[in-house]
């Protein structure tokens, strides 16, 4: 069990992301949550954050913020896990995984069978299914989900020029 909390938030303009140091017991790590996570803010150099604050009455497990057309959000510690650390029990990329395990142990299929299908070995299969672990085998572990009967997309958005 993870209990993540928030040490220093800082808006970092030129890069589009909130600079945010997480503190887990005795260690610290610094992410970069990318501001469109908020989508329904228009966060940047022209709606700079006008204030942020960490709630200390929920542990610091949460943070606040107002920006300075007047809007206001909040998040949890978890949100940034989320979408910053791929070993995060429910990151996207584990919730797949996990999904994936669960059909291809009910299907009965084999290993060898799999890396057939996925023209590669089969000790690959096991470290593409393994949790908490970053796969760098996306494209595999893509081909994979629609081997199980999975449909994955992917969108990308083209950044507006500034």
């Amino acid at each position: 069990m993870r209990n993540p909390k928030f040490k220093e938030i800082k808006p970092n303009y030129r890069r589009n992301v909130l600079e945010i140091v997480l503190v887990e017991g005795r260690r610290a790590k610094k992410y970069n949550l990318p501001f469109a996570v908020f989508q329904n803010k228009a966060i940047g150099s022209k709606n700079r954050f006008a204030l942020i604050t960490i709630d200390r009455e929920l542990g610091n497990q949460a943070a606040s913020f107002a920006l300075e057309d007047g809007s206001r959000g909040d998040f949890p510690a978890d949100l940034v896990l989320y979408y910053c650390d791929p070993s995060y029990d429910w990151s996207p990329i584990n919730q797949l995984k996990k999904a994936l395990k669960d059909k291809l142990g009910g299907s009965k299929l084999s290993v060898r069978v799999l890396a057939d299908a996925l023209n590669t070995s089969p000790s690959q299969v096991v470290r593409l299914l393994q949790e908490n672990r970053v796969s760098k085998q996306i494209a595999q572990l893509f081909r994979l989900a629609e081997l199980a009967g999975y449909q994955v997309e992917l969108t990308l958005k083209k950044k507006k020029a500034a």
